[in-house]
């Protein structure tokens, strides 16, 4: 029997109501989750906490929380709910994200049929107003070699869709604080500790897209970090020097350009 916990992080920035449809879809799965841990980084509003409180009342057996008392990033909110998490397999979800009901069902079949692999996720697809009006798909390698050749250039996993094992997380480093690249920074440790991936051919979650996430992924601090990411793979011998060089021309790049031009690159090479 594979027991799992959900980390769902939430901050004072959150819609209560994007939050209240997010956990809701936790709930409501073919699968239940084991425990489902709220992460509120920082103080929350009044109807964030409101929102909490409701789903803490109506399940009071399998929601469990943890307080940082100031908001300290994405990275840091995980590290705190893969540390406090009570089972030995954890499972993403964001606050304004719906996770599609079968999702946990068919990661934790496929972890029972697999015990060799330490992380699986799945495909996602993108809607700007309506969750059955999608906008885009981002498929992803499915098996272990074509991910690892993938993460050489860019994130192989949605991250939005992943359940992963407690201890290959804990064993690589965690999460750490390097938004925003917290997730693409994790599995390039965990291949470097020869942790097994995978993903399932299928729509695991509805994220939510639109001008507001292109604008997160662009800018001088965005450019930044990705060539600090980049430095950091080369250094650990992940990347060659021609990938390299590649990666912080094209990828450093592309978060100093224009955000609409932006959009149509990401659209033309991440998606469907």
């Amino acid at each position: 029997m594979v027991n799992f916990s959900v980390v769902l992080p939430t901050y004072a920035n959150d819609d209560p109501e994007e939050l209240g449809t997010a956990i809701g879809s936790v709930v409501d799965q073919t699968r239940r989750p084991d425990e489902i841990l709220i992460v509120k980084d920082g103080p929350l509003s009044h109807e964030l906490e409101a929102t909490v409180e409701r789903f803490e009342t109506e399940h009071p057996s399998v929601f469990t929380s943890v307080q940082i008392p100031t908001n300290q990033g994405l990275g840091n909110a995980l590290r705190t709910g893969v540390e406090e998490a009570a089972h030995d397999y954890v499972a993403r979800m964001d606050a304004d994200d719906i996770s599609v009901p079968t999702r946990f069902e068919q990661q934790i079949d496929f972890l029972t049929a697999n015990p060799d692999v330490d992380i699986v996720g799945g495909y996602i697809d993108e809607f700007e107003t309506d969750p059955s009006e999608p906008v885009g798909r981002r498929e992803v390698p499915t098996d272990h070699e074509d991910i690892e050749r993938m993460a050489r250039f860019r994130s192989p996993m949605n991250h939005a869709s992943v359940i992963f094992d407690k201890e290959t997380v804990l064993a690589a480093g965690n999460y750490r604080p390097v938004e925003p690249m917290e997730d693409y920074d994790l599995w390039v440790r965990m291949l470097l500790d020869d942790a097994t991936f995978a993903n399932i051919p299928e729509v695991l979650v509805n994220v939510r897209a639109g001008e507001e996430l292109y604008g997160r992924r662009g800018g001088w601090e965005y450019a930044r970090e990705e060539i600090r990411t980049q430095v950091e793979f080369y250094r650990r011998g992940f990347t060659s020097l021609p990938v390299f060089l590649f990666n912080t021309a094209t990828r450093g790049g592309l978060r100093l350009v224009p955000r609409k031009i932006r959009r149509i690159i990401y659209e033309q090479t991440a998606r469907e």
